[in-house]
């Protein structure tokens, strides 16, 4: 786990907490049920989280909802949410709802049906505002290969130097090129974690995200101490698409996990933009066939930049 000597997000001056009541409540609906759920969304909605909490804690549970809130979920829930706040507390970070002034409502406009709609767990010094300004995902294979770092890279530091904010994953690979792309440009960077907000993943990566929060945000919308399953690495991959404003995917094999990812971003009406690589490595061959199936070929930022002024940006 990550320590208390990590930096934290800029916030409300020390005092007592307005929305701790509701705080907590959508944090225990989080703990709840872990993963995104259209049924609990929709019963958050209609009567509002703390009427919502109120009639799951007393067992007047909707039918559809049954199989995932039982009684035993309940009272670990309860019981887990009195530690959440001290321990996202160690590691610089707090819980930011949708009653926030510091919410960013624009940042997933017409993106609903994604992870972090009870709230996300953030840390770090960047604004919170700049997850609103026009952003890239950039991600790719994990085993990639001196050209695909080279190009990730590079890629991440011109667009920073252009004033857009580079999204990623935090993985081995593209991803962490990315990010150190875009560091190395003294840009802002994103990492969005399939796991609690004080876990690293990957564990080696645990420098990586302290430097990403110094000057950025670390996102996640798992509860602490969650540990990365295959199901929270798909939800990940859902709200990272969502966050960005284009995703552009360097090097993927024919079967890579980014391709998830570009499935999120093509349902949350993002655009998708790939780079090509050589015709003989396995690493371009999803690439290709990204720019077959009407992706976006990119060989430089010039591209991206111009696919971000599409009406079809946001």
């Amino acid at each position: 786990m990550l320590t208390n000597t990590h930096p934290s997000i800029p916030g409300p001056k020390p005092g007592p907490d307005p929305l701790a009541e509701i705080r907590a409540t959508r944090a225990f609906l989080m703990r709840l049920i872990d993963r995104y759920c259209p049924d609990l969304e929709h019963l958050v909605l209609h009567i509002g989280p703390l009427a919502a909490a109120e009639r799951l804690r007393s067992g007047d549970i909707p039918g559809i909802l049954r199989e995932q809130v039982t009684p035993d979920r309940v009272r670990a829930a309860a019981t887990a949410v009195e530690t959440d706040a001290e321990t996202s507390a160690r590691c610089g970070a707090r819980l930011l709802i949708p009653e926030d002034e510091r919410w960013w409502p624009t940042a997933l406009a017409g993106t609903m049906g994604i992870p972090g709609a009870q709230g996300m767990w953030v840390r770090g010094r960047a604004e919170l505002e700049m997850l609103a300004q026009p952003s890239v995902v950039i991600s790719g294979a994990r085993a990639a290969s001196g050209y695909g770092i080279h190009v990730a890279g590079e890629l991440a530091g011109e667009l920073s130097g252009a004033g857009r904010v580079i999204m990623s994953g935090a993985g081995f690979g593209i991803d962490a090129a990315a990010h150190r792309g875009a560091l190395a440009a003294q840009g802002t960077t994103v990492a969005v974690l399939p796991c609690g907000i004080d876990r690293a993943h990957p564990t080696a990566h645990v420098n990586l995200l302290d430097r990403i929060a110094e000057n950025g945000l670390v996102v996640s919308a798992q509860p602490p101490g969650t540990m990365m399953t295959r199901d929270r690495m798909l939800d990940r991959n859902r709200l990272l698409a969502a966050l960005g404003h284009a995703t552009v995917v360097v090097e993927a094999a024919a079967r890579s996990g980014v391709l998830h990812l570009v499935g999120a971003a093509n349902a949350s009406g993002r655009p998708v933009m790939a780079v090509p690589g050589p015709v003989t490595s396995a690493l371009s061959v999803g690439t290709h066939r990204l720019i077959q199936d009407g992706a976006t070929m990119v060989t430089g930022s010039g591209d991206v930049i111009a696919g971000l002024r599409q009406p079809w940006c946001p």
